[in-house]
């Protein structure tokens, strides 16, 4: 029969679900159900086990495992006739992927997507596995095997099964807290935590892993504020260092700026080549702290060029960030980034093509698979000897061959976009954004663009989403760290603009967090809020992978609120959740690297700085207030919180009148505040006396 007669395959359930990766499974033949009531209750109802698979669009082996297993009409019959089938978006309910990662963990001490699991009729795991192969391969069971012999023992031995699931569900149920003693926070326990990173660190290529190696991005922002430290140099250094070498490698976009999610090799040449926001978010503040400890422009020309990748490729229309980008394309992982040795020599003239092979190390067989995955292999100061001309000629050379390779980029086809809104990662970026505003001087209207699409459409009443699609329809109820980063967020962008409102809703935030997640009797936090559908074990997200653990978001936006909106019983309940952490952090100094940050700046506290621009002007267009904000970044303490504030900002009928009503452009002058623990030494009205209580301060 012609490609012409023949018909689409029949959609599943999935055809309704506006998630994109499962919207890539909804013309399976497996009779998919999405995570909910209906698919739960048939399983009850029936006596059916479940099969649950878990991934996210961008995922590399879930495609595989897609064409392999998912597409295949048998294997389909196989799931069809003996499980419920539910597929599941981790990034749209990571309190299900929590719980079942826990246990794939449990059976295996292993992780990783997709995840595939068997649960009974009640929710309970009784096998999980990521990738399974069609066939039997090398002493691996096939995806067939393992289902005919899990059927086998679900309708031939009830009473294994029965056994085995209550062995799991009580050790699910197991509470992390109830074995933890608060201890206090101290500087010895931040020592121990440096001293884990150092015994890590790879100084040849920097990092702190073999193969595969993952940025660490808040490792690396721990380092850099125990950098400020007397005698720690060190931390600097390999902060500094890994920061440089991800940048320099393949894990780092050459071309179109950003980064890819990891490298699979110790020397950061060849990522896997999915990009993520979440990654590059949490990337940029600790690439701009970099640029301000070190003065390299390195680390500000990344800064720039990951925020003109993201507002280029990811960014919605209304301000927001989409969520990630897919590591394949047309099916081969990586197409869309590299390049061949004769594809540059068509396309280049000779001495651009010269110049650029040499700076990116590119050589007729490639460095991966045939082709070459652009690294910076020699230094512009090298390539000006090397040519004879100016190192400023070279970059701009260089500057233009690279406008040239991402115009002929963009020609290809580009890899899939997942198009969801995710509230906790564009929280995440809100902080990236404030940041790079506060300590580089970026222009603050992508964080403010931001921070109203967020407010418009994520935050609706008392209910927080987690999810916003392209057409800016909210949907599934946020987690902690979605009301926690983003109430942070808000608290940054409060920072650099004075908007009270911004502030407000950080505090509603903080208190509806309190409300529906926080376990006053264990001083600790739920990831789940109390009023939402349990699951088969609740989770306390506690520690820090890839992003920050719920818990320790919220430990960090109550600590920050706290100080910045005059609320001292935020501080102590941030402290008090943080103390039973606190040993278990200095003991696994890589799966706590944002909580260290904060029992940092708990340990060793900054300045709470006010500057009120003269009225009739914003503080970056008062010329006082810019030298004052130079000052500060000259006097860099990451420790300390810098409030701008335009001359015309009223905090009337604000709730805030008593922390920063007094606060004006005293005489019509640009005035500055330098406080701490919410008392204020006197006003200063120039750069040259701010200076000297700067100076005085630290």
């Amino acid at each position: 029969m012609s490609n012409e007669n023949q018909s689409e395959p029949q959609a599943n359930r999935l055809i309704h679900e506006s998630s994109p990766y499962l919207q890539q499974h909804a013309r399976n033949p497996v009779d998919w159900y999405p995570w909910g009531d209906e698919a739960l209750a048939r399983a009850r109802d029936e006596n059916r086990m479940i099969f649950l698979s878990i991934g996210y669009s961008s995922c590399h082996w879930c495609h595989v495992m897609e064409r392999e297993s998912f597409e295949d009409p048998h294997t389909a019959r196989l799931l069809n006739k003996h499980f419920v089938n539910i597929k599941v978006d981790r990034e749209e309910r990571p309190d299900v992927d929590a719980v079942y990662m826990e246990a794939l963990q449990m059976m295996t001490g292993q992780g990783g997507w997709p995840l595939n699991v068997w649960l009974t009729p009640d929710q309970t795991p009784i096998f999980a596995g990521t990738y399974f192969p069609p066939q039997d391969y090398h002493g691996r069971p096939g995806f067939s095997t393992v289902i005919r012999r899990l059927v086998d023992v679900f309708n031939n031995n009830p009473d294994k099964v029965t056994e085995q699931a209550a062995e799991m569900r009580k050790a699910l149920n197991n509470d992390l807290y109830d074995r933890l003693s608060p201890s206090g926070i101290t500087t010895e326990q931040l020592n121990r935590a440096y001293n884990a990173y150092a015994e890590s660190y790879d100084e040849e290529f920097g990092g702190f892993s073999d193969a595969p190696k993952f940025p660490m991005a808040m490792g690396i922002g721990y380092l850099l504020r125990y950098s400020h430290q007397p005698g720690s140099q060190s931390a600097r250094t390999m902060a500094a260092n890994s920061l440089e070498k991800m940048i320099c490698g393949g894990i780092y976009d050459q071309v179109g700026g950003g980064f890819h999610r990891y490298s699979t090799d110790r020397r950061w040449l060849v990522p896997h080549f999915e990009k993520m926001l979440y990654d590059n978010a949490l990337l940029i503040p600790a690439m701009a702290s970099a640029a301000q400890i070190t003065g390299k422009p390195l680390f500000r020309e990344a800064v720039t060029e990951t925020i003109t990748f993201l507002n280029r490729e990811m960014r919605h229309p209304g301000g927001a960030y989409y969520s990630a980008l897919d590591a394949d394309t047309d099916g081969v992982e990586g197409k869309y980034y590299t390049f061949t040795y004769d594809e540059l020599h068509d396309l280049l003239d000779p001495d651009t093509f010269s110049l650029t092979t040499d700076r990116f190390g590119v050589e007729p067989g490639g460095n991966w698979e045939g082709a070459t995955i652009l690294n910076r292999v020699t230094s512009i100061e090298t390539l000006a000897k090397r040519f004879g001309t100016e190192s400023e000629q070279i970059r701009r050379k260089l500057e233009s061959a690279k406008s040239q390779l991402l115009e002929h980029r963009n020609k290809r086809t580009r890899p899939g976009l997942d198009d969801k809104i995710i509230t906790s990662w564009n929280g995440l970026m809100l902080i990236a954004l404030c940041q790079a505003t506060r300590v580089l001087g970026h222009p603050p209207d992508d964080a403010i663009a931001l921070g109203n699409f967020l407010a418009d459409y994520a935050l609706q009443g008392d209910t927080l989403y987690r999810i916003v699609d392209r057409e800016c329809n909210a949907k599934q109820p946020g987690f902690l760290d979605d009301y926690a980063l983003l109430a942070d967020g808000f608290s940054h962008l409060f920072e650099i603009t004075g908007d009270p409102r911004r502030l407000n809703d950080a505090i509603h935030l903080a208190e509806l967090m309190l409300h529906y997640f926080h376990d006053e009797k264990k001083a600790a936090f739920h990831y789940t809020a109390r009023n939402q559908s349990p699951l088969v074990s609740e989770t306390r997200d506690i520690f820090d992978n890839a992003q920050p653990g719920g818990s320790t978001a919220a430990i960090t936006a109550l600590f920050r609120i706290g100080h910045l909106a005059g609320r001292p019983g935020w501080i102590r309940t941030a402290i008090s959740a943080m103390e039973p952490l606190s040993e278990l952090a200095a003991s696994h100094a890589p799966a706590f690297g944002y909580l260290l940050q904060t029992m940092h700046r708990h340990c060793y506290p900054g300045n709470e700085i006010v500057i009120v621009s003269k009225p009739d002007s914003d503080p970056a267009d008062d010329t006082v207030a810019r030298e004052m904000i130079a000052i500060w970044r000259e006097n860099f303490d990451p420790s300390s919180y810098l409030v701008l504030i335009s001359g015309n900002e009223s905090f009337a009928g604000s709730g805030f009148e008593s922390l920063y009503g007094d606060k004006t452009a005293r005489n019509g002058q640009t005035t500055a505040y330098i406080c701490r623990d919410f008392q204020c030494k006197a006003p200063v009205q120039s750069a040259d006396a701010f200076r000297k209580e700067m100076a005085e301060s630290r």
